[in-house]
């Protein structure tokens, strides 16, 4: 249109021949392109405006759960008093709320153990988090507390574990049991700090024959003494610390740990009667170091803690657990499209061993001076990485016994998970670490719906 009006403009140049009126009507001609331009861009945004449609803010609040049903039964006869060793229906609430100035979490939950024959709440987290600072962040309430590069070994991970939900076939989240605590994380340039204070020891949920049998050295034979197994707790603070860099492609770790055994490896006399005796939680110091880094396609880890027993530094005194230096070597490569093989060889030494032997009752019954246990996980995962397959095997050579952890997990949508899997026990002696438990080998279920 605009090239037709131009035209017709020359044609009348040369007719009317008046430089004026030329310059005139071009002067009104750019006017008007501008004009119908500016038209079509503001009908451009209108129209664009009349689709837009302004999103509402996301709501700081979070919530989510899940409901579960999981059985577990006992496939050899045991002194326990339930044949079960996993029953019960639990429902998870997960609150998560998000602000500027910190973030807040709750998770909740409620179950009916059919083993204990009891309704339990239990509080995994309640805690609030920030940073006041670009070099500081800050977590305080109940939370779980893990670091270390073990996988189901832990050596310089001294926050509290759950071995009954572990034995049992429960989620591996709760292998894991919450504590109160503060931590801190502070940040200068490639070093970050971590320093965790909990004003109160948290032991792990250790077996005590409510849910599982054992042997006890004083009986001489296994037991499942459910409440009669008598404990001193203590209630005085316990100190974990970390200093990790990178070096290269190698990520470093320094770690300390002020507090106490996380199971009772003490005994000493009751108080109220001098004859009867009482399990307890010594004093324990450590410190180690850790390493990762990819090697050869895959992860390569190092580890090393050293346990100082503090009320037994020479090994001498019977009725507590003598200090030991724990190494760990790791390695996880993916073998084939979706299987993955993770190796694991750990050796555990007691310091002053021959002082040990001197000073037991028992010694047949010790543990070798250097106890050797070696680990397999295999998984590989199916159906668009719906199904997976796991197993974990352990087996010390040392002390002739294992344990094989087989399972299946099928997540069939969204929403439902459904497991399936066993613990299995074996030893040549009743008496070693796995031995004790072969007659706790089990097989579960679990049903899951998450919202």
């Amino acid at each position: 249109m605009v090239r037709l009006i131009v035209n017709v403009l020359l044609k009348k140049v040369k007719v009317i021949n008046n430089l004026a009126i030329v310059k005139a009507l071009l002067f009104n001609i750019v006017l008007l392109a501008v004009s119908t331009n500016a038209i079509a861009n503001n009908e451009s945004n209108d129209d664009w405006a009349d689709a837009w449609v302004e999103e509402a803010p996301a709501s700081p609040w979070q919530v989510t759960g899940f409901i579960e049903a999981a059985y577990g039964q006992f496939l050899q006869t045991n002194v326990t008093k339930n044949n079960a060793s996993l029953n019960e229906l639990k429902a998870r609430v997960n609150v998560d709320y998000s602000h500027e100035l910190f973030d807040a979490s709750v998770k909740l939950d409620s179950y009916y153990d059919g083993v204990l024959t009891k309704t339990i709440f239990q509080t995994r987290e309640l805690s609030l988090s920030a940073s006041p600072f670009s070099f500081l962040d800050i977590k305080a309430g109940r939370q779980v507390l893990t670091w270390g590069t073990g996988d189901y070994l832990f050596l310089n991970d001294l926050f509290a574990k759950d071995w009954q939900s572990f034995f049992a076939g429960r989620a591996d989240e709760y292998l894991k049991a919450p504590s109160n605590s503060i931590r801190t994380n502070w940040f200068y340039n490639a070093v970050n700090f971590t320093l965790v204070w909990t004003p109160e020891f948290i032991p792990d949920n250790y077996l005590n024959g409510e849910r599982f049998s054992f042997y006890s050295p004083q009986a001489q034979q296994i037991v499942s003494p459910a409440n009669d197994f008598s404990v001193d707790n203590t209630y005085k603070a316990q100190w974990a610390a970390r200093l990790n860099t990178r070096i290269n492609d190698i990520e470093v770790s320094l770690y300390g740990y002020q507090g106490f055994w996380p199971t009772p490896e003490g005994t000493k006399q009751s108080a109220n009667n001098t004859m009867q005796s009482r399990a307890y939680f010594p004093a324990l110091n450590t410190w180690g170091v850790s390493a990762i880094t990819p090697f050869k396609g895959g992860i390569l880890n190092v580890e090393y803690a050293s346990y100082n027993s503090i009320e037994d530094n020479q090994g001498t005194n019977k009725m507590i657990a003598n200090g030991q230096h724990k190494f760990l070597i790791g390695y996880e490569h993916e073998l084939a499209k979706n299987l993955t093989a993770n190796m694991q060889y750990y050796l555990e030494r007691t310091k002053h061993y021959q002082a040990l032997v001197n000073n037991s009752q028992l010694p047949e019954q010790l543990v070798a001076e250097n106890r050797h246990l070696v680990t397999l996980r295999l998984s590989y995962r199916a159906l668009r990485q719906t199904l997976t397959y796991s197993m974990f095997a352990f087996y010390s050579p040392s002390d002739k016994d294992g344990y094989l952890k087989p399972s299946a997990n099928y997540q069939y949508n969204d929403q439902w998970l459904l497991s399936a899997g066993a613990n299995i026990f074996f030893g040549e002696d009743e008496f070693s670490f796995f031995g004790q438990l072969e007659k706790n080998t089990n097989a579960w279920l679990r049903a899951r719906y998450q919202y």
